[in-house]
């Protein structure tokens, strides 16, 4: 659970840092108390990244971190909430001046209240940190949770544990053999590695490999050696020298100190066509301690190594054969499955054999092609003699498939398999994976906005950011991070642009992963009110502690289960995600109260249709006004998203939301825009409608936009909607898609962005 509240304490501290330079002097009075805050912030921080290093699971260290994280949310939000009220008082004219003057005494009496609540953050973030220091630091040392001796031996692998039954990758075996053992023409590599996801098969394969007869025959000296996440030099070269000359065993394990080990291993390789397997290599220091070890030269000996990660890989061997398994296509993961959980059926019959058969060609789906999925279901199936347990199986198959069937068992093999991947992730990445989880089951998630949701949870920090890089930049090097640790599949852009990334995916197991240690550290809840009727909206853990991110899957059915009570505060939540599947009657959603969500950094509500039909110009159909309730509520919002919906009404009170970065109207079907956006002093990322879409709108003004200095990206600008002489002003924008409607207005928008110095992509269409 550290492995979150740490970053969520890292991304508060930079937060108050800004909001310190920032709202300086809209927090006098307070900065002291604020600054003490940050202080005593830093010190459970450093706290935390200790406990996160030791993947413990005690108890009470658990319940101390998750009061950690929570304390951390309350800090921004009051100081923050604070600065925008004295803000809101200071700023403006006249008529500001004199209503300040008239509220002197509320603001220094709301001054009072603010420094007690932040002195009494302070008195609890003490309090919780000598908690930990007098019982968790020993507690750490004593408990540390999995050992690194337990994680060792949970991936220890061995060469002569070969899987019988193989399907549907012979293929990728004799590629792998012609590369280890051709020393002519171009294509010979003294690196061959295999990458890609946990459970893809890359040890299996490489066992093939390493007992195929081909290669037997070609090399003249074996060395298989499981590398791991936990592993000493020292040990590494010992247990490569054993397997090349067991006879001298004795002496390499007593006599011989790191400098002759890795002298006797380069003079071996030298002397023999030495084939060494390293499986299982998670980080490129490894081989930094080692390589010094293996020769330079291309024929010879050579290294085959399994990694997860396509950097250590590209590494280890920059000229070499590098191949990334494919999944297992359905009727390969069909004949595996059969193989490990029918064959005793076939031979000896059993009356049940086809309703078996129907059951589990529905089951193997859920395997997404992953093979160990597909082997860990068979060995389930395999103790199931009886019909109506095959149909327990399939009735729970995400239970099994995501713990297994052990008794009080928390995490089945193929979860702990694959959360290596994301315990290996450096800790601000964490929480960026388990956002993922909001996503539904295969579906295509747009980069950008996935980077803007990353920035307004405040999960991309500064501190990573290159000289000339915008956060958006920032957020894509985190994504590709993903992509070399095989955890995400990506779909690169059809045209050259800046940014590479256009969408990704989660395999289906992966994303189970996202949503069951998005549970586990309180971080992600989703309810799907189309699989269950009885969803409580929010659900305490015992501790009392609650999710901070809700995601709630809605169809046209479904919409009168879901209506928050009136009077319901949900305080703690700070993104809200609506998966609108097929349009709803959204009277009953335009009623929600949104603003009981009083903490929301994101708001995603995508394709919200009236019942009325498309056409929102039938006055018939009812008009969502958002902006209607109560803006107070919404202040810290940071992502506004109503892509693809109709009949919305934004009003005036828009113009307030005072930290808004990204607002998304693309495909936005709209009776009116009030004319305030240029009011949103931050705002980064502006999709305005479709042109054609304000077509019936009887705007007696163009939309200003003068005024965005931080605006970075604009898309569907257009010169019958907008002044285009505004963009001269937008000086921070990188990104502008225009539509033109004739010669001149393209001229125009030319001259008008001809000034701007950051501009990397323009398309006038």
């Amino acid at each position: 659970m550290a492995e979150l509240a740490e970053p969520v304490v890292s991304f508060i501290l930079e937060r108050l840092s800004n909001l310190l330079i920032e709202e300086g002097k809209f927090l006098r009075g307070v900065s002291d108390q604020a600054e003490q805050l940050q202080s005593e912030l830093k010190l459970m921080q450093a706290l935390l990244k200790d406990a996160d290093a030791k993947q413990h699971d005690d108890a009470v260290i658990r319940e101390w971190i998750s009061q950690s994280k929570d304390v951390a949310y309350e800090a921004e939000d009051l100081i923050e909430t604070f600065a925008f009220k004295v803000g809101s008082r200071r700023r403006g004219g006249v008529v500001n001046v004199l209503k300040r003057y008239t509220c002197i005494f509320k603001e220094c009496y709301m001054r009072h209240r603010v420094g007690v609540d932040i002195q009494g953050l302070n008195t609890r973030v003490a309090k919780l940190t000598k908690r930990f220091r007098d019982y968790g630091i020993r507690t750490i040392m004593e408990k540390e949770g999995p050992s690194s001796r337990q994680l060792q031996s949970i991936r220890r692998t061995y060469s002569h544990v070969e899987e019988d039954d193989f399907v549907g990758l012979e293929s990728d075996v004799k590629m792998l053999v012609q590369n280890l053992v051709s020393e002519d023409g171009t294509s010979h590599y003294r690196v061959v590695s295999l990458c890609g996801m946990g459970g893809l098969g890359k040890t299996t394969i490489a066992r093939k490999v390493y007992n195929h007869p081909n290669v037997r025959r070609h090399f003249d000296s074996f060395a298989w050696l499981c590398i791991s996440q936990q592993w000493q030099t020292k040990e590494i070269l010992q247990g490569i020298l054993v397997k090349l000359i067991p006879e001298k065993k004795e002496e390499i394990m007593r006599s011989w100190n790191d400098d002759e080990l890795v002298r006797q291993l380069y003079h071996i390789q030298q002397n023999k066509r030495c084939l060494i397997v390293l499986d299982d290599v998670w980080s490129t220091d490894a081989w930094e301690r080692i390589k010094n070890a293996f020769p330079t030269r291309e024929k010879g000996s050579k290294i085959l190594v399994t990694t997860r990660n396509k950097n250590v890989a590209t590494h280890i061997g920059p000229n070499g054969f590098h191949h990334e398994p494919r999944i297992l296509s359905y009727d390969e993961s069909w004949e595996l499955l059969q193989k490990k959980a029918l064959r005793e059926r076939y031979n000896h019959g059993h009356e049940d054999i086809v309703k078996l058969e129907e059951l589990g060609m529905e089951m193997v789906k859920h395997c997404g092609g992953l093979p160990l999925a597909v082997v860990v279901l068979g060995g389930i199936l395999s103790t199931k003699d009886h019909f109506s347990e095959w149909e327990f199986v399939y009735q729970h198959i995400k239970f099994y498939l995501g713990r297994g069937e052990r008794i009080g068992q928390r995490e089945g093999e193929i979860q702990r398999i694959l959360a290596l991947s994301y315990y290996d992730l450096p800790y601000q990445l964490k929480p960026c994976f388990l956002y993922l989880g909001i996503y539904p089951e295969d579906h295509d998630i747009r980069t950008d906005s996935l980077y803007q949701i990353w920035m307004a949870e405040g999960m991309v920090s500064k501190e990573d950011q290159i000289e000339g890089e915008s956060m958006m930049d920032v957020a894509e090097r985190y994504l590709g991070e993903f992509v070399k640790r095989c955890m995400v599949q990506v779909k690169l852009k059809d045209e050259p642009g800046y940014r590479k990334f256009e969408s990704c995916r989660l395999h289906d197991l992966m994303r189970d992963l996202c949503l069951a240690k998005g549970r586990d550290e309180i971080f992600l809840k989703v309810n799907d009110y189309r699989r269950n009727d009885n969803l409580e909206l929010i659900e305490s853990t015992p501790s009392g502690s609650k999710s901070d991110r809700l995601v709630i899957s809605l169809s046209r059915d479904e919409i009168p289960k879901y209506v928050p009570h009136k009077k319901k505060t949900i305080r703690h939540v700070r993104s809200l995600t609506f998966c609108i599947r097929d349009p709803p009657y959204y009277d009953r959603l335009a009623r929600t109260r949104f603003s009981n969500f009083r903490m929301l950094r994101v708001l995603n509500i995508e394709g919200l249709r009236p019942s009325g039909g498309n056409n929102c110009k039938d006055n018939t159909c009812i008009l969502f006004d958002f902006f209607k309730l109560t803006i107070e509520g919404h202040i810290h919002l940071r992502y506004l998203s109503l892509r693809n919906s109709d009949a919305i009404i934004l009003q005036s009170s828009i113009g307030k939301l005072d930290h808004l970065e990204t607002l998304d109207l693309h495909g936005f079907h709209v009776f009116w825009i009030a004319n305030v956006l240029w009011k949103l002093r931050r705002l980064r990322h502006l999709y305005l409608p479709d042109p054609e879409e304000w077509a019936f709108l009887n705007r007696k003004c163009k939309l200003r936009l003068a005024g965005l200095i931080k605006l970075e990206i604009l898309e569907n600008f257009s010169a019958s909607n907008c002044d285009v002489r505004d963009l001269q002003q937008l000086t921070s924008l990188q990104v502008l898609k225009a539509i033109v409607n004739d010669e001149n207005d393209g001229e125009e928008i030319m001259k008008c962005i001809s000034s701007l110095q950051h501009l990397k992509e323009r398309r006038l269409a």
